[in-house]
């Protein structure tokens, strides 16, 4: 079903896009383009109206609600050190490390090469040190340093630990794939967050809370004109509250959408329908300051399956745990929104057009998908690679590939490689350049082309066409 006009217009953004900072940039840019035209809450009005389908209206609702990681809640989770700690357990173990990890080791060793005991205690000195960072306060070139290299090498070890899971994901195991490929985007943005708080301590920048994207994106006056005209329409009474309790309370999206999941699943378990806007309002009711307690009622025993292993704890009809101490990425969906209980209890079957988008930036990944059958015999997944990557080496290696060339499933990846801006080397591309490969018409538009085609291409092409005059 497609949405009305005007919204139309974004239907793409809402339906796919799974950047959330920038579905809020192009949120607001649809509203601050409408202002003189419709009002806000006419606009949603239209939107809601339409009865558009679930994801996109969670897509909305997140892109509404999103907001950075708080530096508060990125510098306590990093000083838990669950991966420089894993490491070193390993090391005293005698295990065998790679460079990188003895790297880590021996610049980490001031800490952990001394007794547990001792190494909690500055753990929880190095932790107040950082909350009194937080709250203003001045501290020592010593603490910052030391805060600076412990939070750096957490996010090192974890972006480490993302690296391994790339290279040694078996592609022919689909259901190793269902579990650890979307978790990879989560860790991703976690390691960036972990380097991005290491890197402003060090250059002695503010740190401390974040805004709302959508809020940044608006400007100050023009937000606050919006959610003036949004809390004042009835219908959007809601909306509107859960905006202001987001402002207040300011939940990480990744966190929010994984605490919705829990929310949505109380309801889903006793077969009672409620819109998407009612398990946001629950999530950010049950979540204070990092921590969360979401009141499942008689439930628990039926969510079990959907909740061991998590690492939430169950106790008196509640499940609570602390976003500080760690993440739930087994509450979000590989779209990145919120899981319903069936696929949380059975995740069922991998769309791995999904996972080669999340993953399109890791060459180990897509190298090793790339020699799985169901990967080159299904139609348009080559084509798609060809079509999106921008690694040479990958792209080289697709355009020396026979199997990833020809057949029905594949019948688009030579023009995808001839269209691509990359440096693929033209003694590759020379024999993909006849009508055996890529329709007539397409050539000549190819030979014609005034940009976005490599100039080599379009010579090969102009050449191609003459030799058949």
């Amino acid at each position: 079903m497609t949405l009305p006009i005007p919204w139309n217009h974004i239907e793409s953004s809402l339906q796919n896009l799974q950047d959330f900072d920038l579905g809020a940039q192009k949120l607001a840019d649809f509203f601050k383009g409408k202002e003189d035209k419709q009002s806000p809450d006419e606009l949603l009005q239209i939107f809601f109206r339409s009865n558009p389908q679930q994801k996109m209206v969670e897509r909305l609702l997140f892109f509404l609600l999103d907001i950075g990681v708080p530096d508060r809640q990125i510098g306590s989770r990093a000083l838990q050190t669950q991966r420089l700690k894993r490491l070193w357990a390993r090391y005293k173990l005698g295990s065998s490390l790679t460079e990188f990890e003895t790297g880590l080791v021996e610049r980490t060793a001031w800490l952990f090469d001394q007794g547990k005991q001792k190494v909690e205690e500055d753990l929880i000195g190095l932790r107040t040190c950082f909350l009194r960072l937080i709250d203003g306060e001045s501290i020592s070139d010593d603490e910052h340093t030391r805060l600076f290299d412990l939070i750096e090498s957490e996010a090192e070890a974890l972006r480490d630990r993302v690296n391994w899971l790339s290279e040694n994901t078996d592609p022919y195991n689909m259901a190793t794939m269902a579990r650890i490929l979307p978790r990879l985007r989560i860790y991703d943005e976690a390691v960036h967050e972990g380097m991005d708080l290491a890197k402003r301590q060090k250059n002695r920048e503010p740190v401390g809370l974040k805004i709302l994207s959508f809020e940044a994106h608006m400007g100050g006056p023009t937000f606050e004109k919006w959610l003036g005209k949004i809390s004042e329409s009835e219908s959007l009474t809601k909306l509107g509250a859960i905006i202001m309790t987001q402002r207040e309370k300011k939940v990480p999206t990744l966190d929010l959408v994984s605490l919705t999941s829990v929310c949505r699943w109380t309801w889903e378990v006793v077969h009672k329908k409620v819109v998407p806007i009612d398990w946001i309002e629950k999530a950010l009711a049950s979540y204070q300051g990092g921590s969360f307690s979401v009141d499942v009622g008689e439930s628990t025993r039926i969510l079990l399956p959907a909740l061991s292993g998590s690492g939430a704890d169950l106790k008196n009809n509640h499940v609570s745990g602390n976003f500080g101490l760690k993440s739930f990425p087994s509450w979000i969906g590989r779209d990145l929104l919120t899981k319903s209980y069936l696929k949380a209890t059975d995740e069922g079957a991998l769309d791995m057009k999904a996972v080669i988008t999340q993953n399109i930036t890791r060459d180990s990944i897509l190298e090793a998908l790339l020699t799985n059958p169901k990967v080159y015999q299904t139609p348009g997944l080559v084509g798609f690679i060809a079509a999106t990557s921008r690694s040479l080496a990958l792209l080289s290696r697709i355009a020396k590939s026979q199997s990833m060339l020809s057949g029905f499933a594949n019948r688009d990846v030579p023009l995808a490689l001839l269209q691509s801006p990359c440096n693929i080397p033209i003694s590759l591309l020379r024999p993909l350049i006849n009508v055996r490969n890529v329709p007539l018409i397409e050539l000549k538009h190819l030979a014609r082309a005034k940009a976005g085609v490599r100039r080599e291409v379009i010579a090969e092409c102009e050449a191609y066409l003459k030799s058949r005059a």
